[in-house]
């Protein structure tokens, strides 16, 4: 998918239009919420920069509240993290018993398969960083205990991360969707390298744990190709038990050989999906994903995507004419 800018505003509409629309607006470029303004002269607007499947937009507002409830999460499939960064004003975040208030410069993270509320006493501007649960996940394991924690300029990465999405919100120039793709990844891992930062100032599980759990994640990363990735390898090349392996990845809700599966399914997904890998053959593909045998990679590809390798491939141009 291209790089695809989006503005909204609802200036020069009446008050009543003026809430409506900033309502679809909200819904449209993050998750169904419930928006209420609090006070009349009102005004809103969202510049949303679209990337691959993430985005980041910038908000400014007048005060309001903004709930997901169950009800509207119910009615949702698809599970984001959304990372508020401050530019002006204050907000709230409200999730899972906790609650930050984000300044300017600062940044709280928050989960849309879980109620939130966020609060706003006077106008605001923020950037907002959004990405699939699973891209966080593959990355830095569930992030679950750093939502609705605030996390501020003690934090070494907070600096870096603020001007990498200050400049991604500042890009202008088309690029190939390649190169799109490489940025959206790159955002992703900066933004969990921030979130391993903060985790020993959490009420995460310990430090240890969480550097070992990320350890085996990013060996698991730089051997994909490896066809003799498995349980025992890992057990093996970190010195540890099988069982405690296990237990490291209990939080996942799937065992170890089930989460090498998805990551291989998944990067050969991106690399079907990336018109610089389209030399390489679907055999080669399936070589670079850790899989021994091409129909075994086809049978378990078309279980998880519900097309085969090839076609998946070929409706690259149907995907990127989708709307957001």
């Amino acid at each position: 998918m291209p790089l695809a800018l989006q503005s909204y505003d609802i200036a020069g509409l009446s008050p009543r239009a003026g809430v409506e629309f900033w309502h679809d607006i909200v819904c449209r470029s993050f998750v169904p919420l419930e928006c209420q303004p609090q006070q009349g002269a009102f005004r809103g607007a969202v510049t949303r920069l679209a990337l691959d499947s993430c985005s980041v937009s910038t908000v400014r507002s007048s005060a309001q509240s903004v709930s997901r409830t169950r009800r509207l999460i119910s009615a949702s499939d698809e599970t984001h993290y959304l990372l508020s960064l401050g530019v002006s004003g204050r907000g709230q975040v409200v999730q899972d018993g906790r609650e930050a208030i984000v300044l300017p410069g600062t940044f709280s993270l928050y989960h849309t398969s879980r109620p939130y509320t966020l609060r706003f006493d006077r106008d605001f501007e923020q950037i907002i960083f959004m990405l699939p649960a699973e891209a966080l996940n593959s990355r830095f394991g569930h992030a679950d205990h750093l939502t609705a924690t605030l996390i501020d300029t003690s934090n070494p990465l907070t600096e870096l991360t603020r001007h990498f999405l200050t400049g991604l919100m500042a890009t202008t120039r088309a690029m190939p969707d390649m190169l799109v793709s490489k940025l959206t990844a790159q955002a992703a891992e900066l933004v969990a390298t921030m979130l391993i930062a903060s985790g020993s100032r959490s009420g995460a599980p310990t430090s240890h744990r969480m550097a070992m759990g990320l350890q085996i994640r990013n060996a698991i990363e730089m051997r994909l190709r490896d066809p003799d990735l498995g349980r025992k390898a890992l057990a093996e090349q970190f010195r540890i038990s099988t069982r405690y392996l296990d237990d490291l990845f209990a939080d996942e809700g799937m065992g170890v050989a089930e989460y090498v599966m998805k990551r291989r399914l998944e990067w050969a997904r991106g690399a079907l999906s990336d018109p610089s890998r389209d030399r390489y053959q679907i055999g080669e593909i399936a070589r670079m994903s850790g899989f021994v045998s091409q129909a075994h990679f086809s049978r378990v590809f078309s279980a998880a995507y519900r097309c085969s390798p090839r076609d998946y491939r070929s409706r690259r141009e149907e995907r990127r004419d989708q709307p957001f």
